[in-house]
């Protein structure tokens, strides 16, 4: 009986090792991936203003607000964002195409396509709010995708 018993432990476990290394034919890459949360990296990616130059300028949100990207120098790229008429988050580069504010605020990834249309995403805190029911809506982190520039 306890052979028995041996004998499908193993085999169940033989399948399910065998269902976890399927063929490169047969897996799934997810290209750019998702930005998830708002951190900052442990190290920086250096951006020069060079670098920087073609992710100046405004890029439409999915929710129709305006996503404004700026730089204050010439030498290195002191990199600014800010959405709408919001207040101005100064970033830094984590990749070469994704971004984060070092308060925290914003966090962001730009797609810019040989086409000339861009994609990616935008993460921004939402600070918490008191609604008139007296209800409070916690802080939270909304993500919403880039529309077009």
């Amino acid at each position: 009986m306890k052979t028995w018993i041996l004998a499908g432990t193993l085999g169940v476990c033989a399948l399910l090792a065998n269902a976890q290394s399927l063929p490169d034919s047969q897996t799934v890459v997810i290209p750019g991936g998702r930005l998830q949360t708002i951190e900052l990296p442990a190290q920086r990616h250096f951006m020069t203003a060079e670098r920087f130059a073609p992710f100046r300028g405004g890029y439409e949100l999915a929710n129709g607000q305006v996503l404004y990207l700026r730089n204050a120098s010439s030498i290195g790229a002191i990199m600014y964002a800010r959405i709408d008429g919001q207040e101005e988050h100064r970033i830094v580069a984590t990749d070469n195409n994704s971004f984060v504010a070092l308060d925290r605020q914003l966090a962001m990834r730009i797609d810019l396509r040989d086409d000339g249309s861009v994609g990616g995403e935008v993460l921004m805190l939402v600070p918490a709010e008191k609604l008139a029911s007296g209800d409070i809506v916690p802080a939270h982190v909304q993500s919403m995708g880039l529309a077009s520039r």
